[in-house]
């Protein structure tokens, strides 16, 4: 069965519609020394701005590391997985770059700050650009 290029059109646009944080992502910046305080200053760079969604995914239980105290006494945690989700196609994104979301409807992720990690969109039928991240400190 071959996939049109509509329908997957179609799929990417109802994904963006989900979308409904906003955000910016940065790099650091070109350093640069300061001529008043003989600092340097590592300026930022932005790489995008606009459409985004935060999204997390599992919970399930896993033991602690092997050999711990916690994992002899039986603990196990939850993991869960944290994304952010771009519009397809969003180019120039790297690993390292911090994303700040800026505008949500859930009103605890306005300025969080998360590290992108690894892209996670490599498929054939990819219907936006995500990211693995971590909570940026």
């Amino acid at each position: 069965m071959r996939i049109s290029t509509s329908f997957l059109a179609k799929a990417r646009a109802n994904a963006e519609c989900l979308m409904t944080d906003r955000c910016i992502v940065t790099r650091p910046g070109e350093s640069v020394t300061d001529p008043d305080t003989g600092l340097p200053d590592t300026g930022t760079e932005k790489v995008y701005e606009g459409r985004c969604k935060v999204q997390t995914s599992g919970g399930l239980a896993s033991e602690q590391t092997e050999g711990s105290a916690a994992q002899n006494m039986g603990a196990v945690s939850l993991v869960w997985s944290l994304y952010v989700h771009f519009p397809y196609g969003t180019p120039g994104l790297r690993a390292g770059d911090v994303v700040e979301v800026t505008e949500s409807a859930n009103p605890l992720l306005v300025g969080r700050r998360f590290r992108l990690v690894s892209p996670q969109s490599e498929k054939t039928h990819a219907t936006a650009c995500r990211w693995n991240v971590k909570e940026d400190s």
